[in-house]
Order: C-alpha cells, then structure tokens, then sequence
C-alpha cells in the first residue's frame, strides 16, 4: 500500500519539461534492503522498513520515479539479485530504471575486456530482467592511458572490443524486454580519435532496415562526448541527417553518461526541447545520470545537505554532537542544573537540526535516534579530550570524524538525505539557467535544420 506524503516531496513532475536525471543507485546501499541488521537499525530509529528510504518504493519518504543502477558492482545472476536487492525489483511500476552493462569497470581494470566480453550473456539477462533502460556494452576510450585498464591501449582496440560486444548483443537481445542504448565514444570530436568517426562506426547497430526490431533503439553518449556539449550537439546534428533520431525510428532517448552539473543540465534541457520541437515530438527525453549523491557518503563521509546558501555538501562525521564535548555518556551524567550540559544540549539539538535541514527526513529521525547512527570509539575520543585538557591544546576539529564509524543504518540513512537535496540541488539551479536562457531554444532548433549544422550551432554559447 502505497504511503501518502506531503504532495511537496513528491518530485516525479521534474522531469516532465526538463532533462531526466538519474541518480545512480550504488549496490552497497541497495544491497542494505535485505540485511536484518540493517532493517533492524531502521525500525530501531523510527522507520518500519528499507521501503521508507527508497524513493523508488510505495513507501518512500519522498517520490522520484527515474535511477540508474550499474552491472559493475551488481550480483548478475537474478535470482540471487531478487534475493540481495529486493528494493530494486519491487519499485513502483511508474518507475523507470537505467542499466549500466559495466563499461566503468573495463576501464577501471576490475575487469578485463575478455572477462566482460564472455560476461556478455548474463550482463545482457540481468539488464533485460531488472531495467527499462539499458547501455550496450561499450569499451569507453577512458580506458586508453589508465593503467589500471587491462590490454587496452588504443583507440582502435576500445572501438572494435565494443563493436564485438554489439554484435552479439543486437543479434541476441530480447527488444520487447528493455529499450538498448547505443554508445558513442571518443577522446576528441574529430579526426581518427574522435567521436564523429566512432558515431560513424557503430550507427549501424541502430538501423532497423538491417537489425530489425532487434536494432538498438537510442543512444548514450560517453567520453569525450559526454564531456563536450559542443561535441555531443554535432553528433546529434548527424543523427538527425541520419534520420536517426525520432519516433519513426523508435529512436526517442539519448543519454549523457555521467553529467549532472547543473549547467549542463540546464545546457540538455534546452537541447531537449530544440530536439522536441525540431522532431515534433513531446516524448522525446535527454536524460543524465550521477553518482556523487550516493558514492560520497560511503567514500568521503560527505552529503549534500541545505543551509543559509543553500544545498552543499558537508560532512557526515566531523560533527561533536554524535557524542557530548565531555566524553561521558549523559544518560548517567547529565545535570539538568549544569551549565555546562545545558548548553552542551542545546549546541548539539542546534547541529542535528542543521544536519537534517528541510529534508524529508526532518520530521521522522529524533535526535536520539540520529546519536544512535555512529559507533564511536568512546576510549579514544576520551583519551584524546584528556590529553587536549591535560596540554592546554585546542580539540582536533577532525576528533569525531578520526574516531566515527556509520552504522550501516546511519549509511542508508544519510545517502537518502543526499539524495533527496541533490535532486533539490541540480534541478532548482538548472531550473533558473534554463528560464534566463529560454530563448536558445529557437536558436538550436533552427541550427538543428540548417544545411550547415556546424557552423550554426558553433555560433550559439549554451550555459
């Protein structure tokens, strides 16, 4: 049963007249939902499941309907998935779920393109089972000068290890089970490195008069593409000369792998409604995706969290009031007469009010339970205050943070919180850019059909 919230929270509407934005959903947290630890910790906070901090359930605090989860760090064989990631395949049916085949891993070397190339039949299963949406198996040029890349070294190799990929997957893919983007790479916009000469390369898998339904049926862009607008907006010009993109073709999505700034949100917004106009078709969508929401918690400790200048990031861990200043634990010691616990008290309800912000979360975490969400090595920060003391030094403002750990609760907790204000974030900030620069719209769509796309849209300055 689905649980009814502050219509405020639910964000869905975003992405009707704007960029979709995706945010990636990482596995350590997903894989959270069915830990009875985990759960445990939640309802022992106030919440009676995992539903209640995702945004893609019936339950979810706040409402998003678009992520994106990735093939890389993701258990590929489906039943077990059902089983480790329970959230991911009981979301809402108005949801929409983006997979990525694990291009990131080839070119981080957690993979070797051999691996992965054999890897092709289970990548593909799992894409079709869990998502609506799925990136073809691409060998992204990031690879080429990683050394952390496995026998990559050239722009060639990624180009025909991908080709190899696509082959057999637009013979073998099931189209009636998730639309397949196709991938364009590059390390410049021309020339033999370039993304116009891989667009070049791999259009083909998208040509229904030769694949059939089997056909991929849109695009993403990665690399150098993703990176560049000017660059991404001269592939989408060939497209169009193409006939590549538009409903005719069931070619009505393009992806940009790994963008979300919200000037270049802003930046494919306008795009989209240019494209939208140009094809004469609302249901065109460019989306994006990110990572930072979720990654940052678990790799820096930080979140993205409102205050006086808005949504920023912060620390999760560097924060005094997880413990009080004295080191002692107040269920024995506070002294309501003290001066000294009574502003302790009051610092420390002021910081947690401050850490929770206008998030959903505000009205649904007490501050006991938001103490409870670090285990703290009470010995050391203890000894460490007492030689503070002892020295007349001032208290490491790190001291929390050196000796703070996130209960995995506390993980799953503060990754929601990020989620909700990074979506805040990016889409009230590209919001404004795109109402100052509404009039590019006009200016796009009239380059886009131009006989000299180029040179017409090289004239136009996007945010």
């Amino acid at each position: 049963m689905a649980v009814e919230i502050d219509p405020s929270l639910d964000y869905r509407h975003w992405r009707k007249d704007h960029v979709s934005v995706f945010p990636a959903i990482h596995s350590s947290f997903i894989n959270y939902s069915a830990r009875p630890d985990v759960i445990a910790g939640l309802r022992e906070a106030g919440f009676s499941s995992f539903d209640a901090i995702n945004y893609l359930s019936e339950g979810g605090l706040f409402r998003y309907d678009a992520a994106l989860f990735s093939g890389g760090g993701a258990e590929l064989d489906i039943q077990k998935s059902k089983a480790i990631n329970p959230s991911i395949w009981n979301r809402r049916p108005d949801t929409v779920l983006m997979s990525d085949s694990g291009g990131f891993q080839v070119a981080t070397g957690i993979l070797a393109p051999k691996q992965y190339y054999e890897m092709r039949e289970k990548i593909t299963s799992w894409q079709e089972a869990i998502s609506d949406i799925a990136i073809a198996m691409d060998v992204p040029t990031g690879s080429i000068g990683n050394r952390k890349a496995i026998c990559i070294d050239s722009f060639d190799e990624c180009l025909t290890l991908t080709k190899d990929n696509f082959d057999w997957q637009v013979q073998n893919r099931n189209p009636k089970a998730a639309r397949m983007l196709n991938v364009v790479q590059g390390l410049r916009a021309e020339g033999h490195e370039g993304a116009l000469r891989w667009y070049d390369e791999i259009k083909g898998y998208c040509d229904r008069s030769k694949w059939g339904d089997n056909a991929f049926d849109g695009w993403s862009f990665g690399g150098f593409a993703a990176q560049n607008t000017a660059t991404a907006l001269r592939v989408i010009a060939r497209m169009l000369q193409d006939g590549l993109l538009g409903k005719d073709g069931n070619h009505r999505w393009i992806h940009i792998l790994g963008v979300a700034a919200e000037k270049r949100v802003a930046s494919f917004t306008l795009i989209q409604r240019a494209l939208r106009r140009v094809l004469d078709d609302d249901g065109f969508t460019v989306s994006c995706d990110a990572s930072s929401a979720g990654l940052m918690v678990g790799t820096k400790q930080m979140y993205y969290a409102d205050g006086p200048e808005g949504v920023a990031q912060r620390k999760v861990l560097n924060a005094r009031w997880f413990q009080p200043t004295c080191g002692r634990d107040c269920d024995e010691h506070f002294d309501p007469d003290a001066k000294e616990c009574v502003v302790c008290a009051f610092d420390r309800q002021l910081d947690f009010m401050r850490a929770m912000g206008t998030c959903c979360l505000a009205e649904h975490l007490s501050f006991e339970a938001y103490t409870n969400l670090v285990t703290l090595s009470e010995t050391k920060i203890r000894d460490a205050l007492k030689e503070a003391e002892e020295k007349d030094l001032e208290v490491d403002p790190n001291l929390y943070h050196l000796y703070g750990t996130l209960k995995p609760e506390g993980y799953a907790l503060f990754t929601f919180i990020s989620q909700e204000m990074f979506l805040r974030k990016v889409y009230g900030q590209s919001a404004k850019i795109v109402e100052a620069k509404a009039d590019l719209v006009d200016k796009l769509a009239a380059a886009l059909k131009s006989e000299t796309p180029d040179s017409d849209l090289a004239k136009i300055k996007l945010p």
